[in-house]
């Protein structure tokens, strides 16, 4: 019988957590559901964990790559075996409640959209924030309000923030199988690589449904790629931008916010070389980041910015990237900003 939900988990150097992500996937209340785990060459004890759950669980399928090849390659071949009516996807260090597919699910079919998706949770050590969605539960887009709306709100706000859109996160969304087939994860992007991908499943979909509740454990923690040094900042955001504003040049509106993303991205590129885990050190990341705030298209994204406008923090990060300060940058990015 054809599962109602096939969930693809990449699985990756997250043995500390990778338990409990199994455990609130076999616990979910929609129980005609298919779990693809990929372990992609995972150098810890993950592979045994996902054997184990295998061995205990019918509905447990595993992939096991030979060599690591990344989170891409990794939902890619999880794609091609999926064989629920939906889709969805769950990082392997992250978790999730009990109803999420049940109600991601459900929503869809009641509202005959191709793509559901929730709000977040994001797991701090010493908190949990119940990250705002935006938009009602039941609220539905149409092929045109997805251009207008949904996909604006997902590229940034309206103009310059420290708030986060809506995120672009591949796990909060649940997609019809067949529109999500039609799309793969490119394998050359090996950071920021979910928002090209919702994108174009977007561009693709008659209508997508809004559940303005938190049902995804988004676990921030000391080996987070987010918050560590990456080696493929700032190509991948490079490559992905540009893919999605090659989707994106006939909408103006979103063409206006991708700008405003792009300088976000800029600002992320520089703190980048400055996170835990950089090879560099201090007088080497100020010039590679003079060397990037130099570049042409980088300096025009800052032309127009007047940073007065924004509030002080924001204004100084916008101002130093106008004026390529680099050396002020740097510095504030490794032994202040992100220190406190």
């Amino acid at each position: 019988m054809q599962p109602k939900v096939s969930v693809i988990i990449p699985v990756y150097s997250c043995e500390p957590f990778l338990q409990a992500c199994v455990d609130s996937l076999r616990a979910q209340t929609l129980h005609d559901i298919e779990l693809i785990f990929v372990c992609d060459a995972s150098p810890d004890h993950a592979l045994d964990i996902l054997r184990e759950a295998e061995q205990a669980d019918s509905r447990v399928r595993v992939i096991a790559f030979e060599q690591n090849r990344g989170v891409s390659a990794a939902r890619n071949a999880g794609l091609a075996l999926a064989a629920g009516e939906f889709v969805g996807f769950c990082d392997g260090d992250d978790w999730v409640e009990p109803q999420m597919y049940a109600r991601l699910y459900s929503m869809a079919l009641e509202r005959n959209a191709d793509v559901s998706f929730c709000r977040v949770f994001k797991d701090y050590a010493n908190r949990t924030d119940n990250v705002p969605l935006g938009f009602d539960t039941g609220a539905r887009f149409d092929r045109q309000s997805i251009r207008s709306t949904l996909i604006p709100a997902m590229l940034s706000r309206e103009t310059d923030s420290d708030e986060l859109p809506l995120s672009g996160y591949t796990p909060r969304n649940l997609f019809r199988r067949e529109l999500a087939k039609k799309h793969r994860f490119r394998e050359d992007i090996r950071y920021a690589e979910d928002l090209l991908f919702i994108v174009e499943c977007m561009l693709d979909a008659d209508a997508a449904v809004a559940v303005d509740e938190a049902y995804y454990h988004y676990r921030f923690h000391g080996g987070s790629v987010t918050k560590r040094y990456s080696p493929y900042v700032p190509q991948s955001y490079d490559l992905s931008n540009d893919a999605i504003a090659a989707l994106l040049e006939a909408y103006p509106e979103c063409m206006r916010r991708m700008t405003v993303r792009r300088r976000k991205m800029a600002v992320t590129s520089v703190r980048n070389l400055c996170y835990p885990g950089t090879p560099y050190g201090f007088f080497e990341r100020v010039g590679r980041a003079r060397a990037y705030m130099n570049r042409a298209d980088v300096r025009a994204w800052f032309h127009d910015v007047r940073p007065l406008r924004y509030p002080p923090k924001l204004a100084m990060r916008l101002f130093l990237m106008k004026h390529r300060l680099a050396f002020t940058m740097c510095f504030l990015f490794s032994y202040i900003f992100d220190r406190v």
